[in-house]
């Protein structure tokens, strides 16, 4: 489930409450804990984290190692602006918005 969560951090809300409410529901299944368990008390006790706090620590270790590649076209893509970016966005969300 967290294969490319380093861009599923950009998805749309709706479409990262599918899969946090999917991730809430295996960890029900898999711990057979009744339904007036919270899923914040699941993912505590579990310790694991919620899909947005893990595609933010996921991003931000990402972002590290760019910065300390060895190529330098590599190491060039960690700026969190572009110039080529309009100014005016029709997606609002950008991986790299993680990092704020």
């Amino acid at each position: 489930m967290t294969y490319g969560i380093q861009i599923w951090g950009a998805a749309k809300k709706s479409n990262i409450n599918i899969l946090q409410s999917f991730q809430s529901i295996s960890l029900r299944v898999i711990t057979g804990a009744p339904w007036f368990v919270s899923n914040q008390s699941l993912h505590n006790d579990l310790k694991i984290l919620t899909l947005p706090e893990l595609a933010s620590q996921s991003f931000k270790k990402l972002h590290t190692a760019i910065i300390n590649h060895q190529n330098p076209l590599i190491s060039n893509l960690h700026s969190l602006t572009n110039p080529i970016n309009p100014l005016r966005r029709l997606k609002r969300r950008w991986p790299r918005d993680l990092l704020i």
